[in-house]
């Protein structure tokens, strides 16, 4: 776990110590608004996905900025149980929740807060119904579809309406409706996937129709992210959005969402300039989680991250960078895929304006369970 040297609020962002995950709220906030105002205007509200963050505060930001269902998404139990605790009553799990202690745990929950899990298959459906009856609650459910990304979900149409009906059918549990996510972030240009993202949301809307002719009300279709949004919150049929990336984004996320802005960097320090085209800066792996593709330099023309070791960012330099970074110098990088360098610290350092302004703990890091 980080144990960070806390620093008085004030201090100038380069005098922070390295490496550090740092959080800009007057990028954030912009964020927030941008994307928050869209839903102002559409039928369907967003429901933030805090699980790439997993910062209650910043959750609460985004809660505070309207145009939202009223609730957050959660990838875990854990996750849930940490937002539980900080206050917010209306809770989505949106991966399958199996295991009888976790099935258990989530009840507890129930006890507390409005919770919302997905569900893919009917003996998950009858544990789930047991333990809510027998701890004397009601469990919200969402059938999750495969609606082209090839991980969990049933299939769309017949199999799904089968799924929705053993779910009615059964104590303890509330059938309210579909969720999918229907394809992941895409890595080239956003318009010319759009297309085949519409077709999968489609796939998603024709099922809830079916379902509703068969007399079953539908009252949350939820899918979608940050990087198809105004596609999704257009889109008839569909009730809410699960935005997840877009308060802090990533270089990915950026280069399909352009007009959502990097707040969340990691600063770290030249410790080495052995050769003139290479420095070493005190980002590693452990600090930038570079698993998915490695974080982008700002602001240093010529300056290229190249590889990491646990403790070591190597950048390789050509032109005016070569005499540009010695020790002591600061660098920037944006991750690539921020849920990884997220995962590795305690806290955001919060700024604005160029200094530090508090400590915001990352309170569900490290809860897979």
């Amino acid at each position: 776990m980080e144990r960070p040297v806390f620093q008085p609020v004030g201090t100038p962002v380069k005098e922070l110590d390295t490496p550090a995950l740092l959080l800009d709220l007057d990028v954030a906030t912009s964020n927030i608004q941008r994307l928050h105002q869209f839903f102002g205007d559409t039928s369907a509200r967003v429901r933030p996905h805090v699980g790439c963050h997993q910062c209650p505060r910043l959750a609460h930001l985004q809660m505070a900025a309207g145009g939202t269902v009223g609730g957050i998404a959660v990838t875990t139990v854990g996750e849930a149980e940490v937002f539980s605790d900080a206050g917010f009553n209306d809770i989505l799990v949106t991966r399958e929740v199996v295991s009888r202690p976790a099935i258990r745990r989530l009840c507890g929950l129930a006890q507390l807060t409005r919770i919302t899990v997905a569900v893919d298959h009917p003996q998950n459906v009858a544990d789930l119904s047991q333990a809510a009856a027998g701890a004397g609650v009601v469990l919200r459910v969402l059938v999750e579809l495969d609606a082209g990304m090839g991980r969990c979900g049933v299939a769309p149409g017949p199999a799904a309406l089968e799924l929705a009906r053993g779910v009615n059918s059964l104590a303890g549990l509330e059938f309210s409706g579909l969720m999918a996510n229907e394809g992941p972030v895409p890595d080239q240009d956003w318009e010319k996937v759009a297309g085949e993202n519409h077709r999968r949301l489609q796939l998603v809307v024709d099922t809830r129709e079916l379902i509703e002719r068969e007399g079953l009300a539908v009252a949350t279709v939820s899918v979608g992210g940050t990087y198809n949004y105004d596609t999704a919150g257009r889109m008839s049929g569909v009730t809410e959005v699960q935005a997840g990336i877009y308060p802090l984004m990533d270089h990915r996320s950026s280069r399909v969402r352009p007009e959502f802005v990097p707040a969340a960097k990691i600063l770290s320090e030249v410790i080495s300039h052995p050769i003139e085209s290479r420095a070493i800066v005190d980002a590693g792996h452990k600090a930038t989680g570079p698993d998915a593709g490695l974080p982008v330099v700002e602001g240093i023309p010529g300056a290229t991250a190249s590889r990491f070791s646990a403790e070591h960012g190597i950048l390789e330099l050509e032109n005016q960078a070569v005499k540009g970074l010695q020790p002591g110098d600061k660098v920037w990088m944006v991750p690539f895929d921020l849920a990884l360098a997220v995962n590795q610290f305690d806290y955001f350092r919060a700024v604005r304006q160029g200094k530090l302004v508090g400590y915001w703990p990352i309170a569900a890091r490290g809860r897979f369970d």
